[in-house]
């Protein structure tokens, strides 16, 4: 599931077929049999297998809880890696999102790609005793 599926575009009360549901959501038939294959429920007592539209959803809901990650102070989240990595030598350049927020962003220490976090200006001196930030081009003292 590389692409963002949005599960509410299932209606629960519905069933689908496998054409129906690629289509509904977005990916190829393929990816609905890879998903059958998965686990997702399917109704095979007659043809066209059918998809109950609320164990589609919740198929789809599940899969999304499965790839989140939690990251804890001093790391980012990796785009290469798809996890929480420290940042290569703890350097991260901090970039102004909102008044209120922004974006630490640094190099994965595991693969040398690019990650990043937002925080909140609130949680910036906790990051800065973990890491050093530069701001614009200047350290954090």
């Amino acid at each position: 599931m590389a692409k963002r599926i949005n599960p509410s575009r299932i209606k629960q009360n519905l069933t689908y077929t496998i054409a129906e549901a690629a289509e509904v959501l977005g990916v190829s038939i393929a990816a609905i049999r890879n998903w059958v294959k998965q686990g997702l429920p399917i109704e095979t007592g007659q043809r066209p297998f059918l998809i109950y539209g609320v164990d589609l959803r919740e198929f789809i809901r599940s899969q999304k809880q499965a790839r989140r990650y939690t990251l804890r102070d001093g790391e980012l989240g990796c785009f290469s890696c798809d996890a929480s990595r420290p940042p290569l030598n703890g350097l991260v350049v901090y970039a102004v999102q909102t008044t209120k927020t922004g974006r630490l962003s640094g190099v994965c220490s595991v693969c040398g790609g690019k990650c990043s976090r937002i925080v909140s200006n609130a949680q910036l001196p906790i990051f800065s005793a973990l890491l050093k930030i530069h701001f614009n081009g200047h350290c954090a003292p």
